[in-house]
């Protein structure tokens, strides 16, 4: 049997960055990954449209995500800026609004009070410490159930609801309000910050593959792709991790899949009872990213909207077929990914003369190795599961996005997961 100082579970920017980090320091390293690519929860499909790659999971970073940008300094990788677009395109309930504001005149007063609201809550605790350490339990409510508390109304109302809900990607009655609220925190309390992490930061010339290989070609750890572990067996001396494929031993073992994913794997000792329960509840970002190419439409559209099928669509490229948009909804049954004339109707709500000529998506949510996209917590999450999804069990240790502070479910927190968790391990192991 093949025997490692650590064993890694999963090849997203958590485990490659970890694995480079336990390598750096000496450590015997494999890193067995489910899926037969690394990357994780992004997943870059060069020339998708037209000679367009798609990112099919994560996409944007910004300068205020200090470790995935040291990374993309470290290796020299390209980015380029979004364009920003003309104006924002507004759709209430599928009717595009003529106003350069999301609301008629008279409810100004309420647009100011949302965007006040919004800033108010962000400012009242630091991203960098534990949610569940501070006391914003008011706020890690349901996103509409924050809405109404605050006294929104009208049209305001509804956008915050809908803003909320797209970056959390999550229903407006399951995802905490806390956590969206959190990236306007992440932001320096900034709502343009806010945006501009959500779909309009910097993106990778040549998709985030090219960070996640440059990382693991640095790191030379041994990597095993389509190798799904199915039981993780710690004793006293070690762990015996079990896979389609093989068996391997390790001191120590580096879990980074998504939480859902743990209620799959046959642990022994038992995983402790909130880390399964947190698995069987699953996170809140149960929505869709999908993209279309289309005609018609504006090649700078950049659209918010409420009572609409996507709460998002935006430009991100033109080419000689059409204008490639991205678009997000909150739950994974809005719009039917497969079908170009429900992808058409769902575009046509923000641009009314779309031709949707192609689309492509992943189904995130019943992707045995994701279980959803990326990990918001739901309403009354933080509380119970934030400190216990990434406390170590033994010589068994656990990483991911979800168990960073400031950038939690981005690729930012993942890599700065990776980072802590290499440190944990190290210490542990001297420890030991």
């Amino acid at each position: 049997m093949d025997r490692y100082d650590v064993v890694v579970i999963g090849a997203g920017f958590a485990g490659l960055t970890a694995a480079r980090e336990l390598r750096a320091a000496g450590q015997h390293v494999l890193v067995l990954e489910a899926r037969d690519r690394i990357g994780g929860s992004t997943w870059y499909q060069p020339d998708a449209f037209d000679g367009y790659g798609l990112e099919m999971g994560g996409t944007w970073i910004v300068p205020q995500q200090t470790h995935v940008w040291a990374e993309v300094q470290r290796y020299g990788v390209p980015i380029k800026d979004s364009a920003l677009p003309s104006r924002m395109t507004w759709s209430d309930h599928g009717k595009v609004l003529e106003s350069l504001l999301p609301v008629p005149p008279q409810e100004y007063g309420q647009l100011e009070h949302a965007v006040r609201s919004l800033i108010e809550a962000a400012s009242r605790f630091d991203p960098l410490r534990p949610l569940s350490e501070q006391d914003v339990a008011d706020l890690d409510v349901p996103i509409r159930q924050w809405a109404d508390d605050v006294g929104l109304t009208g049209n305001a109302r509804e956008l915050m609801i809908s803003w909320f809900c797209g970056c959390a990607n999550a229903n407006e009655d399951i995802g905490s309000a806390l956590d969206a609220i959190r990236w306007c925190a992440s932001m320096d309390n900034s709502l343009w910050g806010m945006v501009q992490a959500s779909v309009l930061g910097f993106t990778f010339v040549n998709g985030t593959a090219s960070l996640a290989q440059a990382i693991l070609a640095d790191g030379g750890a041994d990597l095993r792709l389509s190798s799904p572990v199915r039981r993780v067996d710690a004793d006293a001396e070690g762990v015996t991790v079990i896979y389609d494929g093989g068996v391997v031993r390790g001191d120590r073992v580096l879990m980074t899949t998504p939480v859902g994913v743990w209620q799959d794997i046959e642990f022994a000792p038992a995983l402790p009872a909130d880390k399964l329960a947190m698995s069987k509840e699953n996170h809140a970002g149960q929505g869709q990213k999908i993209w279309a190419l289309a005609r018609n439409v504006p090649d700078d559209i950049s659209g918010f909207g409420w009572g609409t099928s996507f709460d998002y669509v935006g430009a991100m490229e033109t080419t000689e077929r059409g204008v490639v948009l991205v678009c997000f909804a909150p739950e994974h049954d809005r719009v039917d990914a497969g079908d170009l004339a429900d992808v058409q109707r769902a575009v046509r709500e923000f641009a009314p003369e779309a031709d949707v000529v192609d689309a492509r998506s992943h189904d995130w949510v019943h992707d045995e190795f994701s279980k959803g996209l990326w990990a918001t917590f739901r309403a009354g999450q933080f509380a119970k599961y934030e400190l216990c999804v990434g406390r170590p069990e033994g010589r068994v240790h656990f990483s991911g996005s979800h168990t960073a502070r400031r950038w939690r479910t981005f690729i930012d927190g993942a890599i700065e997961s990776g980072k802590c968790a290499a440190a944990e391990i190290l210490t542990a192991a001297k420890e030991s």
